[in-house]
């Protein structure tokens, strides 16, 4: 599977336009969303336990909500799995919308067990979501410049589209807001990569087009405490490696960061390779950045200003984030000197992670071993998948195209404004606000695999109150004092997640 859906779903952005065709979101949903459903129609298809087992139910026989468990057949047996074993929830619903009837399957990260079960439906802080149509359906396929928060952090991402297909000589996409925010959307375009066949192909963060051609998977893999990370990080599947809270003490600095180790086999010689990742920020990650402009208050709006203009709140930000790993991990390389940071991982999400790749340079790496540490803040980020390549770039040819059409929900022509990245934006300010769009299929090489990117450039303003008088004292703190900003964070999650259980037990 090439993408991980992997953080706790809002319903709101289950289906948000009243189309004739069918909508399939397919994310990963906690269980206590599910609990939530009680008056909608929904099929459980399956979970992924504590203890990282993937249990499928039976079609015939899908999972259900009883008490405080998951019940459901697989095989010819019953199973019952209780909540608090459950991290991760697959379903399937049936929502009606403006007078028609869809279907998703959805997902979420099951952060801490079942205290994240219920996330609430106003948490999700993103970005667009773009949906490919297959033939069939419209099909969640990417969603682009994840924590673009304001035009001071607009970006430019390419994003693959596993699902889009060929209809009677077109591509068509659709561009949606789904979220309490105003999205920006400056160009958005495809790229069609025709390669050799067997050849997977990325797209770097500069939009360079790179191949994979012999993935490697780690010899080993374990944490800071000598658990093996394997089983989670070998398979781009289903089953993840994420933070365990229960296991973090919130007055300890030092608990608050994992180790992550990971050993690659490396060829005598070898001086460069591309590391390819499957990882993303949780929908924690996401909250927190609505949490953090919070503290700005009623100064809120000279926050964007000073960011816009790449002002000291500017450079304040990048270095926060930089330094604490919030949204970016630096990847460390154990050289002939010790560790050294080698590159960047870039986070986003957090409903879709793609696969993304990275070259970093291994000309100082002693032996026969690649070892690779990653040190992400507690509950901030999710990883399913690492391998490297060595292998040389192969040749690819590649085109980019225009929509021959680009129609938003009043019924006009945005096809100019999103044809160049020019500061000229579509603008969606509003949930259920999208753009329709279709590109013509260019002719297929014979005797090759195609495979087509998004090139999505823009950002977002999340809707926020602005009250209250900023909290400059802490802000100082969150800025100046390493570590403190992820210990904040993780007492403000442990909050979140008392509500959240508060909530359970209500029920």
């Amino acid at each position: 599977m090439g993408k991980k859906f992997v953080a706790l779903v809002t319903l709101v952005a289950f289906i948000v336009f009243s189309l004739s065709c069918m909508v399939y979101k397919t994310e990963r949903v906690s269980a206590a969303t599910v609990v939530s459903w009680e008056a909608r129609e929904f099929k459980i298809l399956g979970v992924v336990k504590t203890s990282n087992e993937y249990i499928v139910f039976n079609e015939e026989g899908p999972g259900r909500i009883l008490e405080n468990s998951i019940v459901g057949t697989v095989g010819t047996e019953s199973v019952s799995i209780p909540l608090s074993e459950v991290r991760i929830v697959w379903v399937k619903i049936k929502r009606v919308h403006g007078g028609r009837t869809a279907f998703a399957v959805l997902g979420g990260s099951l952060v801490v067990g079942f205290g994240l079960l219920l996330i609430a439906l106003a948490t999700k802080e993103s970005c667009p979501f773009i949906y490919s149509f297959d033939g069939e359906k419209f099909v969640f396929d990417a969603e682009p410049y994840g924590g673009a928060i304001c035009q001071g952090l607009k970006r430019t991402e390419w994003c693959c589209l596993e699902h889009l297909k060929e209809v009677d000589g077109q591509y068509r996409i659709m561009v949606t807001n789904e979220v309490n925010e105003t999205q920006y959307t400056d160009e958005l375009k495809l790229v069609v990569v025709e390669h050799p066949q067997g050849v997977k192909v990325l797209p770097d963060l500069s939009g360079r087009i790179r191949t994979v051609s012999q993935p490697v998977i780690p010899i080993s893999a374990h944490d800071n405490k000598g658990k093996d990370l394997m089983p989670l990080i070998s398979k781009n599947d289903r089953v993840f490696w994420l933070s365990r809270d229960e296991e973090k003490n919130p007055e300890k600095k030092e608990d608050l960061r994992d180790e992550l180790i990971f050993r690659f086999p490396r060829p005598e010689g070898a001086k460069k390779a591309k590391l390819i990742v499957n990882a993303c920020n949780t929908l924690w990650g996401s909250q927190s950045l609505k949490q953090y402009l919070d503290l700005y208050g009623n100064k809120v709006g000279e926050w964007y200003k000073e960011v816009k203009d790449r002002g000291p709140a500017f450079f304040k930000m990048k270095n926060l984030h930089f330094r604490e790993e919030l949204y970016s991990l630096q990847v460390r390389v154990n050289t002939e000197e010790g560790w050294k940071s080698k590159g960047i991982m870039i986070g986003g999400g957090p409903f879709i992670s793609e696969d993304k790749i990275y070259s970093i340079d291994i000309s100082d790496v002693p032996g026969d071993t690649l070892k690779i540490k990653l040190t992400p803040p507690a509950v901030f980020w999710m990883i399913n998948y690492l391998a490297i390549d060595y292998t040389e770039d192969l040749p690819v040819q590649i085109k980019e195209i225009e929509a021959r059409e680009a129609i938003d929900h009043k019924g006009q022509d945005v096809r100019e404004i999103l044809a160049k990245n020019d500061n000229k934006y579509l603008i969606m300010p509003d949930k259920e606000d999208f753009a329709d769009l279709i590109f013509e299929f260019p002719p297929k090489s014979d005797g090759m695999d195609r495979t087509v990117i998004l090139k999505a450039s823009g950002y977002y303003d999340i809707h926020l109150e602005g009250k209250g008088e900023p909290q400059l004292q802490l802000i100082d703190k969150l800025h100046s004092e390493p570590g403190f900003v992820v210990q904040y964070a993780f007492k403000e999650y442990l909050k979140w997640k008392k509500e959240i259980m508060a909530k359970i037990t209500d029920k």
